[in-house]
């Protein structure tokens, strides 16, 4: 099948997420990360296009060695695989994704797994934790607190391999997508310096997700982990969410220990697989 790399198109990119969407409801989740959509018409990624005829078969997205990949099938899948040039590590998304036997087909190796936990609605809530002395906790302020944020995201998340890369073009393009809403970003800060966030995010069928909790090395031990979760589970609780999701990786226990301990439960799993 012909590979096109040239940067998609308005209509190219719609096709794209098309193809997104049409695999998400057969698969059951969905095949690419928000920033590969966001970053769909960058020309700071690498873009791998097949077609049969006008219509769009697979997409990859090549940022370094990582690579994002959704497909119609295997054999269009085989045909981005078959033009990446060097090792990568590349996901399938949920046990149903179809990627999951192409891969394992080439050889692949299972390198890293990314939980994905779920909290029923129905479940009650407890009362907000306690904050250590002079914390408070607010609504991030488009326009104001991008550059902290992302000093505080970088901190968080030093040794995380996609997160603590996040840049302000990343930011402005979540903020502008649809779902994004600043009442659902908490911050917690004590004198003016941010020590921790809960960004929620709520998808299109109301399902409510903990997009990304982040607590600074400085903000470690002040109980903000719980503090900060449970604050913005109540906020989605009163959005009607009918449950909350979030991901999480498979060698962070501790993490897991504390959504665990908020009746979040197993329920799913995305497979990080690499080559070479």
């Amino acid at each position: 099948m012909p590979i096109d790399t040239t940067v998609p198109d308005p209509e190219t990119g719609q096709a794209v997420l098309a193809l997104a969407d049409s695999v998400e409801q057969k698969d059951g989740a969905p095949p690419l990360s928000d920033r590969a959509r966001t970053h769909l018409r960058s020309a700071g990624v690498e873009h791998l296009v097949v077609r049969a005829g006008d219509e769009v078969r697979a997409y990859g997205q090549l940022d370094g060695d990582e690579l994002e990949l959704v497909a119609a099938d295997g054999a269009a899948a085989d045909a981005v695989l078959d033009a990446v040039d060097r090792p990568v590590a590349v996901w399938s998304h949920g046990t149903h994704s179809r990627l999951i036997d192409v891969f394992a087909a080439r050889g692949y190796e299972r390198r890293r797994e990314l939980f994905q936990l779920r909290r029923p609605g129905e479940i009650p809530l407890p009362a907000d934790p306690p904050l250590a002395d002079g914390i408070t906790v607010r609504c991030f302020d488009a326009g104001r607190d991008e550059d902290a944020w992302l000093a505080l995201n970088a901190a968080a998340f030093a040794n995380h391999p996609e997160q603590g890369r996040l840049t302000l073009e990343d930011l402005r393009a979540r903020e502008a997508e649809p779902w994004f809403d600043p009442a659902g970003f908490l911050l917690a800060e004590r004198d003016g310096e941010l020590l921790g966030f809960h960004w929620t995010k709520i998808h299109p069928d109301g399902a409510g997700e903990v997009y990304v909790l982040g607590i600074a090395p400085g903000g470690q031990r002040l109980g903000l982990g719980r503090g900060l979760l449970v604050r913005g589970l109540r906020h989605l609780a009163g959005r009607g969410c009918p449950y909350v999701l979030l991901y999480v990786d498979g060698d962070n226990p501790s993490a897991v220990r504390l959504y665990e301990r908020e009746a979040f439960a197993r329920h799913d799993v995305d497979v990080q697989w690499r080559t070479g």
